[in-house]
């Protein structure tokens, strides 16, 4: 499956969540948060590969996925440990809602 993580992350209101970066308003992007998360993991050895091979992915893709459901399991529990449960929900819901490429 294909999942488009090109979408801006919304705020607990339903709006595009605005953060300031050098005094300048910024908005965040699911697929960076993403990125971010998988940059991160990493205590399991077998899992290493798969989420490099992932983050790799969103570079190189821009940010679009093609993902098998195992794949999609291991971001969804990668994403669940890392992320807030608002952002979670929102990536979950490319994975899960429809809402893919």
């Amino acid at each position: 499956m294909k999942v488009n993580l090109n979408r801006n992350l919304l705020d607990f209101r339903g709006r595009e969540f605005i953060e300031l970066v050098n005094g300048k308003e910024s908005k965040k992007s699911l697929r960076d948060l993403v990125a971010e998360a998988l940059y991160a993991a990493g205590s399991n050895p077998r899992k290493n590969m798969e989420t490099f091979k992932m983050l790799q992915q969103i570079i190189n893709n821009r940010g679009v996925l093609d993902i098998e459901t195992e794949d999609a399991a291991l971001l969804k529990e990668i994403c669940g440990e890392y992320l807030t449960a608002g952002t979670y929900g929102q990536i979950y819901d490319l994975i899960e809602g429809g809402n893919k490429e």
